[in-house]
This record gives structure tokens, sequence and C-alpha cells, in this order.
């Protein structure tokens, strides 16, 4: 690991900082709504504790944009904190390890565009769609027909193949770019022998488990396995310098 000051302070605001963030918060990221009772029905208000939804408990609309516009730079910092494990291998060692390293990025460069979008049209713009459809019929400006119309609209574009929260293109591609993400650079940093097997294999399992989603209880457990793999990466590169 490089002794320069601000990229140290990079690699933990990347591994431990964002990580905790996330686990913290997809604790209350509810999952598994879409078909029963339905995406807006239980969205557009708060619901406690439901062993079926997973989430220790949902706030409302509300909840569900500021959990997304937290969401969205914590998990940027977290693609950049795979960028620097790419770094870590050089174009002097070897072409398998170089090309691995080079797959890793491009595909970290697809999951922060991807999931990017994903938070900006299932997140953050689904949540204060929620939030003023919500306003608008509190203030007698929708009837109760035009709010199952605006549902309709909502649940349809959370189903959408393209651009939907769950099954989606754009979720999909997300997902898997992630989980390439962390394997190559798995790989890589094996071919180097750079890092300890063990904490390569937790990188691996955690872009499995947020590639399975990033829902309660998936996305906690990525983040903590990210957050573990991180932590014996660094020490045993403290290691490998003494």
């Amino acid at each position: 690991m490089s002794n320069d000051a601000p990229r140290k302070v990079l690699w933990w605001l990347c591994f431990l900082v964002a990580p905790s963030v996330l686990i913290a918060i997809e604790l209350f990221h509810p999952a598994g709504f879409t078909q029963n009772p339905g995406m807006y029905d239980y969205l557009h208000k708060p619901e406690p504790y439901n062993p079926q939804y997973s989430a220790l408990g949902y706030f409302g609309p509300q909840w569900w944009f500021t959990l997304h516009m937290i969401q969205t730079p914590m998990v940027g910092l977290v693609a950049v904190g795979l960028w620097l494990l790419a770094d870590k291998v050089d174009s002097s060692e070897g072409l398998a390890a170089t090309t691995f390293a080079w797959l890793s990025r491009v595909a970290t460069f697809v999951f922060l565009i991807y999931y990017t979008a994903l938070d900006a049209i299932g997140g953050i713009g689904l949540g204060k769609s929620l939030e003023i459809t919500g306003q608008l019929y509190r203030e007698g400006k929708l009837t109760p027909e035009q709010v199952v119309g605006v549902a309709q609209v909502l649940n349809r574009t959370w189903t959408n193949e393209w651009v939907g929260g769950v099954g989606s293109f754009i979720s999909l591609t997300g997902s898997w770019a992630v989980f390439a993400s962390a394997l190559f650079v798995a790989v890589a940093l094996f071919l180097t022998k750079k890092a300890p097997w063990p904490a390569l294999i937790l990188l691996v399992a955690f872009g499995w488990e947020l590639q399975v989603s990033h829902t309660m209880p998936h996305g906690p457990i990525a983040f903590a396995l990210l957050i573990i793999s991180a932590f014996w990466l660094w020490w045993g590169g403290r290691r490998q310098g003494s």
C-alpha cells in the first residue's frame, strides 16, 4: 500500500466508511414486495417490521428517497475502492494479471453507471413520485381514482423489463457487473500474489451477495464481507511491506 496519505484516506472511505453506512441503511431497505402487495401499496406508506419483507422497518416514501440519496454516493465510493484494488496490479506483472485487472476496471465502470441509473429511477425518482402523489391526494388535487392511475403507472415502471427496480436490464447489468469486477480483480491479485487468498475469497463472496441483491439481508452481508476482505488485504499488505 502506498504511503501517500490522501490515498490511505480514500482507501478507508471506500472500504470502511461507505460500506458501514450502507450496512446501516440497508437494514431498513425492504424487499419482496413487488408481487404482494405490490410496489405502490407497500412503499407509499410506513410499514412496521414484517419478516416477509426482510427490513427491520420501513418509514415511508421520504425514507425511500433519503435512503437512495445516501446509497448512491456510497456505492460510488465502493466502485472507487474496486478501482483502487485493480491499481495494485502493475502492467509489468504479466499479461494475464494485467488483463484481469483491466476487465475489473471495465466491470467497475459498468457497475457504477447502471447502479447509479437504478438508484435514480427506482430510488430517488420513485421516492419523490410517491411523496408527491400522496401530497396531491391530501390537498384534494388528485381523486382516489386518479391515485389508482398514478399507482398503475409507477407499478408498471417498477416492473419494466428495461428500467424496473427488479429483474430489469438496468438492475441485472449493474448486479452482474459488480460480481464480475470483484471476481476479476481477485483473480488479478491472486496471480500477482499480492493478497492472501482468504481475503480474495471474501471479496468474491461480497460481489456474489451484492449481485443477488443490495436489499436486506444480502446487502448488509455483502458490505460486511467487503469490510473484512479490505481489512485483510490492508493487513496483508502491511506484513509484506515490513
